[in-house]
C-alpha cells in the first residue's frame, strides 16, 4: 500500500499536467465500476500479500493525482457483520501510510453498497477519497490535490463519477 502510494506521488511530480487532457471513462469489464478521469489513466496490475488481485488506475500531473483501485479479498473476508471494520482498516491504513491527517469521515453509500467519503491533509496537499465495498472487492477512489484545488470543478466531477455497477451490487448480494 506503501509502494503503491509513493508511486502515485512520484508520478504526480513527474507527468505532464493532466488538466489539458480531455477526460477517459473508464469502465472494464467484470469490475463492477465506472469513472471518469480528467486525462487516460495508466493501468497496473499486481498481486496482492493475500493472492488476490490488485488493479490500479492513475493519472498523474504535477499539480495533482487521481487514482482508483480495487482489491480482490479473500473469500470471506467481508460480510454484514464486519464491514464497517473493513472501511475502518482501510481508511487508517491509508492514513498510517500516508502520515496524513484525516479531516473528515463520513458514511455514505456508492451503488447501495457501504462506502466512506474522507478529506485528509498531506502535508502542503489534500488528500479526498471514497472507499466503497462491494462483495469481496474494496474500490478506493482518490484525488491528491493542492489545498485550492479540493473542491475545484475538476475534483467534484472525478469524485463523482465513480459508480458502482450493477455487477458490483449484484456480487454482494451473493
Amino acid at each position: 500500500m506503501r509502494n503503491l502510494i509513493a508511486i502515485i506521488l512520484a508520478l504526480a511530480v513527474q507527468t505532464a499536467e493532466c488538466a489539458a487532457e480531455p477526460w477517459e471513462l473508464v469502465k472494464p469489464d467484470r469490475l463492477g465500476f465506472e469513472v471518469e478521469f480528467p486525462g487516460k489513466p495508466e493501468y497496473k496490475e499486481e498481486q496482492g500479500d493475500d493472492g488476490g488481485k490488485i488493479r490500479t488506475y492513475v493519472v498523474a500531473s504535477p499539480a495533482a493525482a487521481y487514482d482508483v483501485t480495487i482489491w480482490d479479498l479473500p473469500e470471506g473476508a467481508v460480510g454484514p457483520e464486519n464491514v464497517a471494520q473493513v472501511l475502518d482498516n482501510a481508511r487508517d491504513r491509508n492514513i498510517e501510510g500516508l502520515s496524513a491527517k484525516l479531516r473528515t469521515d463520513a458514511k455514505i453509500e456508492i451503488g447501495g453498497q457501504p462506502a466512506r467519503d474522507l478529506t485528509a491533509d498531506l502535508g502542503g496537499m489534500v488528500w479526498r477519497g471514497r472507499i466503497a465495498i462491494a462483495g469481496n472487492r474494496l474500490y478506493q477512489i482518490v484525488a491528491i490535490i493542492s489545498k485550492d484545488a479540493q473542491h475545484s470543478e475538476t475534483t467534484e466531477r472525478y469524485l463523482a463519477s465513480f459508480k458502482l455497477l450493477e455487477a458490483a451490487a449484484g456480487e454482494a448480494k451473493k
